[in-house]
């Protein structure tokens, strides 16, 4: 009967010991594996939760949180990533030993990336316009590319009025709608050729996360773009 008690005292001391240490090791070991992807990130924070504890050994968590700041992907400048996540399940041989984080599967795992209007405008000069002729503006109704064309000598004031698109489950694509050029509307028609070499498309499959966009949402000077995981 002793022994009993004792070896269930021991049990109970083992697991809870577990459940207050290991946590803490694998947010460790996870963080690593992200910084080795992010590079850039000026912070990184994972919360880990797990129960029982050792069943996060198997790569099963009950919850994954990440929150990631100020990292670029694929030259894009991202402002933040989210990762909110309901019994996750990695894939225990990548993690432990080639320090990949590969999501096997997952029940509910929500994704939320922050890009700026600065950031956007990095990025559009760097990929589209070096020359720095045009910027954008966001707002909750919409994006605006504003600049300066030369047409035959003349340097004419631009106004592109358009909205975010999500193509392709993880790209963003500004798609233009109205077209001012000195306070003179366009025509439709001629929307397309004039502004199809500056087309802005900025894709978001370099997370470490596979994410599909599900909606994107524009606020004063933000760009919210969410998603879920999809295996």
């Amino acid at each position: 009967m002793r022994k009993g008690i004792v070896w269930a005292v021991v049990v109970v001391l083992l697991v809870g010991l577990t459940q207050v240490l290991l946590p803490p090791v694998l947010e460790s070991r996870v963080e690593r594996s992200l910084r080795e992807r992010l590079t850039e990130a000026e912070y990184l924070k994972v919360d880990i939760q797990a129960w029982p504890a050792l069943a996060s050994l198997l790569g099963r968590f009950h919850i994954i949180r990440i929150d990631a700041r100020s990292l670029v992907v694929d030259k894009l400048p991202v402002e933040a990533f989210l990762v909110e996540g309901r019994k996750v399940r990695l894939n225990t041989g990548a993690l432990y030993h080639n320090g990949e984080l590969l999501v096997e599967n997952a029940a509910d795992l929500r994704l939320t990336v922050l890009l700026t209007e600065d950031s956007i405008n990095q990025y559009f000069w760097e990929q589209v316009d070096p020359e720095k002729r045009f910027q954008i503006s966001l707002t909750p109704q919409g994006a605006v590319l504003e600049g300066t064309v030369i047409f035959f000598g003349q340097q004419l004031d631009l106004t592109l009025r358009g909205v975010f698109e999500i193509r392709d489950q993880t790209r963003l694509i500004f798609m233009p709608e109205a077209l001012t050029v000195e306070n003179v509307a366009v025509p439709q028609i001629l929307l397309t050729s004039l502004v199809e070499d500056k087309a802005l498309i900025m894709d978001l499959a370099g997370l470490p996360i596979p994410l599909v966009i599900d909606e994107i949402r524009l606020e004063t000077g933000q760009l919210y773009a969410f998603g879920h995981y999809e295996k």
